[in-house]
């Protein structure tokens, strides 16, 4: 097992032999005490974006619909969406402002991140914390667990250069008192979502969001400029934060 020692002495990374008993910890922060990173007007929006919002098929948001500055959402019948729809409307443009905000928070705790050993997600479990890839794109190959340690206000935030793109069937689960209204996924320009993938976690998007087929959400999808792309798929948005 490699273990390195950070210089405060309290915390380390450990790079085999990871589970979910035993997760990367990150630097001490905020983030594991409080929540630095908030959606504001966004939380209620199981997908907003800047351009279009399209789905194709039996989509299902349970949430708010939105675009702006853009005005096209198409696919709603026979997709539904549950919540109120906004094209380029006051609430959809407050909620893209919303998630700018969110984006910009984030990528300003860029200097507290942790390192970690892989650019693919897959088989680590993770305390609540700031992180960093090795490389400029990120993947999920299979499954990610996010352990909470009873802190249910604990925020994982996951910086990426360029793109996330996740496996089909891949998973993000969580344990411990960790929320999906916690987890932020910063994506430096476009995310693709994999065919039934399970994904938890808020993801905003510089450029755009495409989940293919059957892929799930348990969050807010946001793309800053760009488009939303949905096809048979379900989203929740997670409008309330348990303490």
């Amino acid at each position: 097992m490699k273990c390195t020692i950070f210089s405060n002495g309290r915390l380390a990374l450990f790079a085999l032999a990871i589970t979910q008993f035993s997760p990367i910890l990150a630097h001490p922060s905020i983030v594991e005490r409080g929540s630095p990173i908030a959606l504001g007007a966004a939380k209620t929006y199981g997908a907003i974006a800047a351009t279009t919002l399209t789905s194709t098929g039996n989509t299902r948001i349970t949430g708010d619909c939105g675009t702006c500055p853009g005005t096209s959402i198409t696919g709603f019948l026979p997709g539904v969406c549950t919540g109120t729809t906004s094209a380029g409307g006051k609430a959809a443009c407050a909620a893209e402002a919303a998630c700018l905000s969110a984006y910009n928070n984030a990528r300003g705790l860029a200097s507290t991140a942790t390192a970690l050993p892989s650019s693919d997600l897959a088989g680590l479990a993770l305390a609540p914390g700031v992180y960093k890839f090795p490389t400029a794109a990120a993947t999920n190959s299979a499954t990610l667990t996010l352990n909470g340690a009873k802190n249910t206000m604990g925020q994982f935030i996951f910086l990426i250069d360029t793109t996330l793109t996740t496996a089909g069937s891949s998973k993000v689960v969580l344990i411990n008192g960790a929320q999906a209204c916690n987890v932020y996924f910063i994506v430096g320009s476009s995310a693709t979502i994999g065919e039934s993938s399970a994904m938890t976690g808020n993801i905003l998007a510089h450029t755009s969001i495409g989940l293919t087929n059957a892929a799930s959400n348990k969050g807010t999808l946001c793309a800053l400029n760009g488009a939303v792309t949905l096809i048979n798929n379900s989203l929740t948005a997670q409008t309330v934060c348990s303490s």
